[in-house]
This record gives C-alpha cells, sequence and structure tokens, in this order.
C-alpha cells in the first residue's frame, strides 16, 4: 500500500512523517525504515527506526528508488513500513512522468505486503490523477 503525505514546503510533512515513523516503530509487529537524502533528521527518529541516508547510495531515479526499496525488503523480510521522507528529491523526472513507477511500486508494495508512506511538496491540484488515490488528508 502507497500513502502520499502532501502539502506545499513549510506545511509540516516531515514533522507528520517523522511522528508517523516513530509511532510505527511503537506499535508495528515488524520493522520501519526512514529514508531521506542527508542525515538531518536521523537524531529526531526513535533508534528503532532504520535511517538511511540516500545521498550515501547514490538513490536519483525512478527505477533506482525502485531497485533500492526492492534490495531493502529483500535483506529485511521484517520490514513493515518505508517512510520516504522528499520524494521528489530522489527522482530524475517531473512528478507527471512517474505512472510507470506508481505501477511498479504499487504492484511492489501487494506483494511484499510493504507499506510506502511517501512525502510530496506539491498542493493537491498538483498531484496527476493517477496518485490521487494515494493521497492523505
Amino acid at each position: 500500500m502507497i500513502k502520499i503525505i502532501y502539502g506545499k514546503k513549510g506545511a509540516g510533512k516531515t514533522k507528520k512523517i517523522i511522528e508517523s515513523a516513530n509511532i510505527a516503530s511503537d506499535t508495528l509487529k515488524g520493522n520501519v525504515a526512514f529514508l531521506f537524502n542527508s542525515k538531518r533528521y536521523i537524531h529526531d527518529l526513535k533508534h528503532q527506526v532504520r535511517f538511511i541516508n540516500t545521498d550515501e547510495y547514490g538513490i536519483k531515479g525512478a527505477y533506482l528508488f525502485l531497485g533500492f526499496v526492492s534490495g531493502l525488503v529483500a535483506s529485511n523480510f521484517d520490514l513493515e513500513r518505508i517512510y520516504v521522507d522528499g520524494f521528489l528529491k530522489h527522482m530524475d523526472r517531473p512528478i507527471e512522468e512517474l505512472e510507470d513507477l506508481f505501477i511498479k511500486l504499487d504492484n511492489f508494495c501487494a506483494q511484499n505486503r510493504i507499506e510506502l508512506i511517501l512525502s510530496v511538496s506539491a498542493d493537491k491540484e498538483e498531484i496527476p490523477l493517477f496518485m490521487q488515490k494515494y493521497l492523505v488528508d
């Protein structure tokens, strides 16, 4: 399952996604991972949340992202939820051109029983139609 937390820069998405990851680490049976493109929030997360600085792995592009997420799941069968703050910072193309990625991510999440929570800096009107079903209000 994919969920998208959206809003303009400064709308509180990061605070919301960090709080959710911390709560998930206490309530879920499986493991929780948090991906961001710097170490900026490493101290805001509980130590039970696996923090991954994606800049250390050169994750820039839709299919590199998909491969990285697949590798995370393959290496940790107990992984239940993955949080990605600043999702679009990991992409190599505009949001309108990500439909194929979302189809693959949706199938991957369903097959592996993974919940993928993404933060996207955009207003609801800027989110393409194919992503609307994933929005969290």
